[in-house]
């Protein structure tokens, strides 16, 4: 009976240490931060529509319906469907996006008139230094409308199937932070989303930019959406842009079309929005900036955003932190009372009883207390004053090895368009359209 409850205790002694060692039920292998990224990564087309007030001769006149299109990266941040982006993907009061708009006036102009590429150059610049105005597609409203699209690349982690249309729900420019909030209007299924990082990144941490820039999909297949691009670095710097909001610079590479993709620290926590890049004619190298993960999560739970957190990626495993301990801890207070209890001596009581023996069936009568006889041996029939009389014989001592104490063992222990330069007011340019 000791024996087994000793391995029963060490069986439970086991267990609650694989238990305290953070040791849960079987679950699945937390996957890597690219496929968690890469699950919540979407390709954005954006169509921008608007109308441009052209300056002629014999008066002002209002353009056609003039279309730009750009291609931007999302990413999921609340499973129900909300999607976060750079502001100036989608925000249509951007004053670069309003010089593509007249650009592509100029460019129709110049085609229906013949005009040669100095002409169209010099009507351009008047365009851009007079500032002609800008409104809604068909003539509705004071600033160009704007429709967008997203579809997740082909593979294992592709959700989004078909071209999807997402609202617009909120959007900033650059001097006030760079961020835009999107929504599906119905969700196709079970989405992944990015946590964003609570604390802000420190200079020389490691991270990962990533997007669906430009570059590779000139030498990708056109019928289908390219891959996602990785782009490892460090946080070189924190700044402040003019305004005064701060902003992470990452030594990774940045290109167009990058914009609105995130760029993660080494635990897959968004550390901000791929925003700008710097350019410059004096420089070859290019400095990129992302959005502040601080200002990012104020921004996005003002706009009915349910953050989630880093630890909701972790397979379930979460739940196991604190209820493996716990669990451990009770069977380990258990297991401390099972052995003391064990250990403890038993109270005196009256001498055991023998067939035969000493106050049994014809026994001689009580023995001297802690002094039993030994098992099998019958003893003399009691003579004189019977059974309440003295003994007929003495005592026999106690036989070796039954009844007295043994020896024992204790128990064990447990681009936008125009040319390149820094657009005024800015301390670059933004590279998604």
């Amino acid at each position: 009976m000791v024996n087994r409850t000793i391995k029963a205790a060490a069986v439970a002694l086991a267990a609650s240490l694989a238990l305290v060692s953070g040791v849960g039920p079987a679950v699945a292998d937390p996957v890597s931060v690219n496929d968690r990224v890469g699950k919540a990564l979407v390709f954005l087309l954006v169509e921008f529509t608007g109308q441009v007030q052209i300056p002629f001769n014999d008066g002002a006149q209002w353009s056609d319906d003039v279309q730009v299109a750009a291609a931007c990266t999302g990413y999921i941040v609340d499973p129900t469907g909300f999607i976060a982006t750079a502001g100036h993907c989608v925000n249509t009061a951007d004053e670069s996006l309003k010089n593509e708009l007249r650009e592509q006036v100029v460019l129709d102009l110049a085609k229906k008139q013949n005009w040669d590429k100095a002409k169209a150059v010099a009507v351009y610049q008047r365009a851009l230094n007079e500032s002609w105005a800008i409104r809604g597609g068909g003539g509705d409203g004071d600033a160009p409308s704007v429709s967008v699209k997203a579809k997740q690349a082909s593979g294992p982690n592709q959700a989004i199937r078909d071209w999807t249309t997402l609202q617009v729900v909120a959007s900033q420019p650059f001097k006030d932070g760079d961020n835009a909030v999107l929504k599906l209007n119905s969700s196709p299924g079970p989405l992944t989303a990015l946590p964003i990082a609570k604390e802000a990144p420190k200079t020389g941490e490691a991270i990962t930019s990533v997007g669906f820039p430009a570059q590779v999909r000139r030498v990708s297949d056109d019928v289908t959406l390219p891959q996602p691009s990785f782009k490892t670095g460090t946080v070189s710097s924190r700044q402040q842009n003019s305004s005064g909001v701060a902003q992470t610079e990452v030594s990774a590479t940045l290109g167009k079309g990058m914009s609105g993709g995130p760029t993660v620290n080494s635990a897959g926590e968004v550390i901000g929005t791929n925003s700008m890049k710097t350019v410059s004619k004096d420089e070859t190298s290019e400095f990129g900036f992302v959005t502040d993960n601080i200002a990012l999560r104020m921004y996005l739970q003002s706009n009915g955003v349910t953050l989630v957190s880093a630890d909701q990626e972790s397979s379930g495993l979460n739940k196991w932190v604190w209820l493996g301990p716990l669990i451990g801890i009770v069977a380990l207070l258990l297991i401390v009372g099972l052995l003391l209890g064990l250990r403890r001596k038993p109270k005196a009581g009256p001498p055991p009883y023998y067939p035969g023996g000493p106050g049994g069936p014809g026994g001689a009568g009580p023995q001297p207390f802690g002094q039993p006889q030994p098992f099998g041996q019958p003893q003399p029939p009691a003579q004189g004053l019977g059974q309440f009389g003295p003994p007929a014989a003495a005592p026999r001592p106690p036989t070796p090895g039954f009844g007295a104490p043994q020896p024992g063992t204790p128990f064990p222990p447990s681009g936008p368009f125009p040319p390149s330069g820094p657009q005024p007011g800015y301390p670059g340019q933004p590279f998604g359209r």
